[in-house]
């Protein structure tokens, strides 16, 4: 298999999608050491792996997008926002022609059941009061054996600051903390390996998590 490196497009090519959308930290020189270390563990746990069809729930910007045609034959990335004819400009960019965008609900996915071999989910699952039933609802879609790849950042003092720093409620934009998500995710999924950021430190204590689960 051919060797897959972790793509960062330049931010002029880049659209932040909207309010919520943390594309340009990726850019800023601070943020940008912890907004791209999120995206490389994530593709950390990825990378040994090829799949048939890929689903990105919750795409944005599409950053993860041109390193994620090269990992998958097919690749089908689900968002709510109405900026796809943006993204779509910058996957031309890379004349990225195996990604298809679609608009729909995480609650309620247009796909028929058992349709994905795997699935990415970055900096989603936080923002969704109910985010047990999403884990339900990608559960559904998903394969007998599948690989699920879910990050999301870590409630702490430390993190909780930084989002008060920026002009966030943390508790607002993010109304399922990371012990919620990880517990339905051990309910629903077998959980392979999970890495931190920074990984050398306790997990309440850490920034952010990185999941990786079998179906």
């Amino acid at each position: 298999m051919k060797l897959v490196k972790l793509i960062i497009p330049p931010k002029k090519i880049m659209t932040q999608t909207n309010w919520g959308d943390p594309v340009m930290y990726h850019y800023y020189p601070g943020p940008n050491i912890i907004y791209r270390k999120r995206l490389k563990n994530t593709f950390k746990l990825m990378r040994p792996y090829r799949f048939q069809h890929l689903l990105e729930i919750g795409y944005g910007s599409g950053i993860f997008l041109p390193t994620l045609s090269k990992m998958a034959d097919k690749v089908t990335a689900l968002d709510i926002h109405k900026e796809a004819a943006a993204v779509r400009r910058m996957l031309d960019w890379y004349q990225v022609s195996n990604v298809k965008l679609m608009s729909g609900d995480i609650m309620k996915m247009p796909f028929p059941d058992q349709t994905f071999d795997g699935c990415v989910v970055v900096s989603t699952l936080e923002d969704i009061q109910d985010s047990a039933r999403a884990v339900s609802e990608i559960k559904r879609v998903l394969k007998p054996g599948a690989h699920l790849f879910v990050s999301f950042p870590v409630e702490n003092i430390a993190t909780n600051a930084f989002f008060r720093l920026i002009g966030e409620n943390p508790h607002e934009i993010h109304p399922s903390d990371h012990r919620y998500i990880l517990n339905f995710l051990s309910k629903n999924f077998q959980i392979e390996q999970i890495l931190k950021l920074p990984n050398f430190i306790p997990l309440d204590l850490s920034l952010y998590v990185s999941v990786h689960c079998r179906n």
